[in-house]
This record gives structure tokens, C-alpha cells and sequence, in this order.
């Protein structure tokens, strides 16, 4: 059959005797699908692209030499028409303009998360509304080669000379705020920020957060002596430091249960997550969170539900494109990852931006939009179901700023609201601290 492969009889005759649900596809080329009076199964088969615009091969090119943002990553049920099977689970990994080798990394080290889903989507009957509609690619030829080496090459040496000289000037922002998280797509105008004050003693503030209390707005703040984040409140009484120097914090995200306040920071370049009773400007250590495996997380935020906590956040070892969720009857109790986690694979909206929101009786996450640069945006989902045996959302709403980059975290309270964004700042020294930074996480790795 040219370049399609087939299954041998014997094969045919062995799957027949076992008789099983399903197959699954890993590696060979192209296969032909036996007609239904020789298999009665289905076969599952991985695609990296988007098969609304990409099938073919080979996986990645033509998205890089496209300038797309990411690489699909798709499990389809195997057709005899180029990657056009229905698809049973779908994810998305960045497309990393200045390496090729790094994208095609991403790509696989993801793609085996979403054989779960479309095993469970197969077998409920479920498939994803994406119409295989793309063009079918071919190998490039030599000329095509030539043209992506030097288009990446000048994409490496503006990534590089960006890590030299360049660094995010981050800074937070309130902003009035009428029609809580569902009124991003009519965010107001820069006109009605105010900024918060900056101490001279910190190169930078994100991650706000409101304090539970009432008073004040906990943030991240980048210490210029040291290069690490700390947590510090900002209220009418001044600027406080709430952390203590053990290492690097953000994302100071809160929660209250029966009427106490605990703050849960992200401290994965040294610890697993930790958890803090908080009391005005003070924390007490309450423990190390009991999640199997401690992993150490990106942007860890709690979210209580009728008697269950839940738990979304991002584990370290696989980058924050990933977004798994934890449930437990307590802050400090056991947690078990729940049946649907990880429950959304993409740069676009799985990294946390801010706490679960609720607003017309409908409960909001809002995840980070890193699809260009990390941290320049933002995407709304509204959470369809959420339960200890299922999740659900749907991208309801996206934001993005024109007038500078952002908004990277979110937060309401009331009739306001805090965030962040940065501009992209010149400096001689961004390599240095960069170089100061990381040598700094290796040590701290270490001891």
C-alpha cells in the first residue's frame, strides 16, 4: 500500500481472541484501518499539531516557521484520511520561536498526560469538537530547510540579546471594578489606575493579592540587595514584610476557612508548598502541605467548596503548561489528585492568575495567558462542574493590555480589583542579575 503500513493476519487473529476496548498506536508510520469484519475496535493515535490547521509532518516545523504560538498535541481515533480521526483529547504546548529542539521537547514530554482523557473520552463516547480541517504538510523541501535554520538563527540571537539586556519592570495597579472577573473584555481604562507606591529597597511588585482582613493588599516583592522575593503588605499603616529570609516568595494567594485566614505562597525553588496562618502583617508556619510526591508548585491556590479543598496549581518538574488539581477534607489533611487532573494542558490559561472567583452565581479561574511572553495577559474560564469525581470549565473571556504588558495576576474585592503588569525595561545589568539569580536557585538546590 505505498507508504501505509498494514496489520498482519496473525495480528487481526490475536487482537479477535483477546478481544479488547481498544489500541493503541505508538510509533510506525502510516497505518490502514481494517475494515470493521477484520477489527471491531478502535485505534487510538497521537498527532502533534492542531489538526485545524497542521496534519502531516513533520511535527513542529511548519508551526515555527509559521510564527505560531504553540504546537498542538492531539489522540485521535484512527481513520484512513490523513490525521483526520475524530479527536478524543487535545492539548497545547508553547512553540518556542528560538528552538526547535526545546519545542519538539515540550511537545513530547507533554503528550502522554492526555492518554487518560482520551481513553475515558472514547469509552463514554465522547469527542472534541475539532473539525480535521487543516492542510495535509510534507516533509520541506532543502530550500524550506535553509529558510527556517537562518529564520530561527535570528530568532535565538534576539532571544539571547533580550536575556542580556532586557528585564520585566513589573508594578500593581488598583482599578474600580462594577461587574467582577465577568467584565474583562470591558476592563477600565488606564486612565482610572492607581498605582501602588514602590519602597526604593525592591526593584518591582506582583502577584497582589487583597488581605483577607480588609486591610491592605499582600504582594510580591523583588528586594534589590538580595534578588529574591518577598511577601510584604501595603496598607494605609505602610509597607511590612510578612515572610521571613529562608528563600524566594510570590504569589502570596489566600483562604479563609471557618473564619480564619492562611496564605499559601509559591516557594518551588525551595520547598515544597508550606502553609501560613495569617494575623494582620503576621504568618505562622503551619506545615508542609501532605500531597503525595511533594512536588513543589507554581502558583498554588486554594479554593474551598461545600466540604471539600480544593487545590490547583502547576508542578515545578513539568513547567506551567500543566495545571493539576488536589482535593482534601482539610487544609492540613491528606490530598489526592482528582480523577480529571491534569485538567488543562496549554500555555493559554493553565497557570493560576489569581483566586477562584465567584460572580453571578457562577464560579470564574482565571489562568495566565503565556502564549507570546510569559505573564502578558490573561484568559477567564467559567467552571461548568466541580465535584471530587469531575471538572469542567469553558473559556468564556480574554484580556490582554495595549498600553503595556499584562495583566499577569488578578483579584477582586468588592467594587475594586488589583493587578499586575510590566514593561519590557533596557539595562546593561539584565544578564548579570539573571546569571546572579539562577546561581543563586542552583546553591539554594543544594543545601
Amino acid at each position: 500500500m505505498g507508504q501505509w503500513q498494514k496489520l498482519p493476519p496473525s495480528v487481526l487473529q490475536r487482537i479477535k481472541e483477546d478481544g479488547p476496548t481498544l489500541l493503541i498506536k505508538f510509533g510506525m508510520g502510516l497505518l490502514a484501518v481494517p475494515p470493521t469484519d477484520q477489527l471491531s475496535c478502535p485505534i487510538l493515535s497521537y498527532h502533534h499539531g492542531d489538526p485545524r490547521e497542521f496534519r502531516g509532518r513533520p511535527a513542529g516545523f511548519y508551526e515555527l516557521m509559521l510564527g505560531r504560538e504553540v504546537v498542538g498535541q492531539t489522540i485521535q481515533i484512527l481513520s484512513n484520511s490523513l490525521d483526520a480521526g475524530r479527536i478524543v483529547a487535545f492539548g497545547e504546548t508553547r512553540a518556542l520561536k528560538h528552538s526547535y529542539r526545546s519545542t519538539m521537547k515540550l511537545a513530547y514530554r507533554s503528550s502522554p498526560l492526555l492518554l487518560r482523557k482520551a481513553i475515558q473520552n472514547l469509552i463514554a463516547g465522547n469527542a472534541l469538537p475539532i473539525q480535521p480541517t487543516g492542510k495535509a504538510y510534507r516533509l520541506p523541501t532543502n530550500l524550506t530547510v535553509l529558510g527556517f535554520f537562518f529564520k530561527s538563527l535570528a530568532r535565538m540571537l534576539r532571544h539571547m540579546a533580550y536575556g542580556a539586556f532586557f528585564e520585566k519592570s513589573w508594578a500593581v495597579a488598583e482599578a474600580p471594578s462594577s461587574g467582577g472577573a465577568t467584565m474583562l473584555s470591558t476592563f477600565p481604562d488606564s486612565r482610572s489606575w492607581r498605582a501602588l507606591a514602590r519602597s526604593p529597597d525592591f526593584r518591582f511588585l506582583a502577584d497582589p493579592f487583597y488581605h483577607p482582613d480588609g486591610d491592605g493588599i499582600l504582594v510580591e516583592a523583588l528586594r534589590r540587595s538580595t534578588g529574591r522575593g518577598e511577601i510584604i503588605l501595603i496598607s494605609a499603616a505602610g509597607q511590612q514584610s510578612v515572610s521571613d529570609s529562608l528563600g524566594h516568595y510570590s504569589y502570596p494567594s489566600t483562604i479563609t476557612v471557618d473564619g480564619k485566614h492562611f496564605l499559601l505562597p509559591e516557594i518551588s525553588e525551595w520547598s515544597p508548598p508550606i502553609l501560613f496562618g495569617l494575623r494582620g502583617p503576621r504568618l505562622e508556619q503551619l506545615g508542609e502541605l501532605k500531597i503525595p510526591g511533594r512536588p513543589r508548585l507554581i502558583d498554588p491556590t486554594l479554593h474551598a467548596h461545600g466540604e471539600t479543598i480544593f487545590l490547583f496549581a502547576n508542578r515545578a518538574s513539568e513547567g506551567d503548561s500543566i495545571l493539576r488539581l488536589w482535593f482534601s477534607d482539610a487544609l492540613l489533611g491528606e490530598f489526592a489528585e482528582h480523577p480529571s487532573s491534569p485538567i488543562h494542558i496549554s500555555p493559554a490559561g493553565a497557570r493560576m492568575a489569581g483566586a477562584i472567583v465567584m460572580s453571578n452565581g457562577h464560579r470564574f479561574r482565571l489562568g495566565q495567558d503565556s502564549r507570546r511572553q510569559y505573564g502578558d495577559g490573561m484568559i477567564l474560564f467559567r467552571i461548568d462542574e466541580l465535584s471530587r469525581s469531575n471538572y469542567r470549565e469553558t473559556a468564556v473571556d480574554q484580556l490582554r493590555f495595549a498600553s503595556t504588558r499584562g495583566p499577569h495576576t488578578l483579584n477582586f474585592r468588592g467594587d475594586s480589583m488589583v493587578f499586575d503588569h510590566y514593561r519590557n525595561r533596557f539595562s546593561l545589568l539584565a544578564g548579570a542579575r539573571r546569571l546572579r539569580s539562577r546561581f543563586a536557585d542552583s546553591r539554594k538546590k543544594l543545601e
